[in-house]
């Protein structure tokens, strides 16, 4: 195919793939990182468009009658492409609240740093917990999942009967909840490990007034809580990777939502 020598039918039909494909790499985890440079997005935008584009140009796609329809039916596109990108991302969001949630038990709520991929504040464990699920991420192939998904959505969902009904807002937030749900799963072994130990300092105070628990206490639950954080890097990882794993479910959930 010469993408160079298209009819004006076959534009419209590459320029709905480009738009779907750009909204999802230009917000999906990893590769909608600020710190990959424009121009290389671009350019896979460019390659995937086109090599995707053979296998659903055959597709029955819309027939804009003007300009505004046209952009109605490319916003469309982009919706179905931000909404991939944004179940995958719901993965990172949860490990990112659960590493919140551990660092704030164990002291170091106000220890943050700069995450690479959103350029804001995190806590120390969410950042560790965010580059392992990043490896376990690639390791797993989920990025292949995130482009047989956009695939798929042409053979699925037609930018002209994108309708946002009651079902899809409620099937995004049911994704979303689903996401606290998963952040408590990781968060757990640790939460509750620091939880009786500060049960039991308080009981230590309660019997030895004499000791200064907060000294006492301080660096022990940093220590302790480092120690879970190791311990239980084989539960987060099988975690991780179950709900990498459920990623096709739920954006054929999502798709047929639509």
């Amino acid at each position: 195919m010469d993408i160079f020598n298209l009819n004006y039918a076959e534009f419209e039909s590459f320029m709905y793939v480009f738009f779907r494909v750009g909204a999802l790499i230009l917000f999906v985890p990893i590769l909608g990182s600020r710190q990959i440079p424009t121009s290389m997005k671009v350019g896979l935008i460019l390659f995937i468009s086109i090599v995707v584009f053979p296998s659903v140009k055959d597709r029955p796609l819309p027939d804009p009658r003007g300009i505004l329809e046209l952009s109605v039916f490319l916003i469309a596109d982009v919706t179905i492409g931000l909404g991939i990108a944004y179940i995958a991302r719901l993965i990172f969001a949860a490990v990112q609240v659960a590493g919140t949630v551990v660092d704030f038990q164990m002291g170091f709520g106000v220890v943050n740093v700069i995450d690479p991929q959103t350029e804001t504040q995190v806590s120390v464990t969410a950042q560790f917990h965010n580059i392992l699920a990043v490896l376990i991420f690639l390791a797993v192939d989920a990025h292949h999942f995130i482009l047989q998904a956009i695939v798929e959505s042409f053979f699925i969902i037609n930018p002209a009967d994108v309708d946002f009904s009651s079902i899809t807002p409620e099937y995004m937030l049911h994704l979303f909840s689903g996401t606290f749900t998963t952040a408590v799963k990781i968060a757990a072994p640790i939460m509750a490990i620091l939880f009786f130990l500060s049960v039991g300092l308080g009981l230590v105070a309660r019997t030895v007034p004499q000791m200064n628990v907060f000294i006492v206490g301080f660096p022990l639950q940093i220590g302790v809580g480092l120690v879970m954080v190791g311990l239980s890097m084989s539960f987060f990882s099988i975690l991780v990777q179950q709900q990498m794993y459920e990623l096709p479910m739920k954006f054929m959930g999502f798709l047929r939502a639509l």
